[in-house]
């Protein structure tokens, strides 16, 4: 495949995202492995038996994307935006999760079909949010960190370049990070 310069990257994405939906057709391929690392990472963060897959959460990125009105500044820009939004399309879900848990569809289930829930429930995921939603407030980067370091699983490397600090500064933040969000989780719980 002929790899495209990171200036026709971002024209070409603005293109789409200015309604030219062949533009989409010549980018996807330029962005899909970096699209699919990312959702597989939020993917290993939620319980064996979700509904969503990383082709469904790319899908579902892509169609709340065409509604964001801003304009990319390029590749990083792009992705960094994508990690956002899947992270918004978890959260819907482990909240839509949670409702049902409150009375919605209720259905009698045989006692020995129930299946025992990962570590990780829908509440988990919620809080997790919670304490981001409110970091973000304070500390944007930090959340960014999270979102292309945990989530998107990016090296410190690539992690300090996409936000232009160095790695020592990631490092420092990050367990800043770990210990802001241990706490906030452990005070809710």
């Amino acid at each position: 495949m002929n790899r495209k310069s990171p200036q026709e990257v971002t024209r070409l994405l603005n293109e789409w995202r200015n309604g030219d939906a062949d533009s989409l057709e010549r980018i996807v391929p330029e962005v899909y492995d970096e699209l699919y690392r990312l959702a597989r990472g939020y993917m290993r963060g939620q319980p064996a038996h979700h509904t969503l897959q990383a082709t469904a959460l790319i899908n579902e990125a892509f169609c709340r994307i065409g509604n964001i009105r801003t304009e990319l500044q390029d590749r990083g820009h792009f992705i960094g935006i994508v990690a956002h939004v899947m992270r918004r399309i978890l959260v819907d879900h482990a909240r839509a999760k949670a409702s049902q848990k409150r009375g919605g569809d209720a259905e009698v289930v045989p006692i020995d079909s129930v299946e025992v829930p990962a570590a990780q429930t829908s509440a988990d995921v919620l809080a997790l949010e919670m304490a981001l939603e409110k970091l973000e407030k304070r500390d944007a980067r930090k959340v960014r960190i999270a979102e292309l370091h945990y989530f998107y699983g990016a090296t410190y490397a690539e992690t300090a370049a996409a936000l232009d600090i160095s790695e020592a500064t990631l490092h420092r933040e990050l367990r800043m990070l770990k210990a802001l969000l241990a706490t906030k989780l452990t005070a809710d719980a």
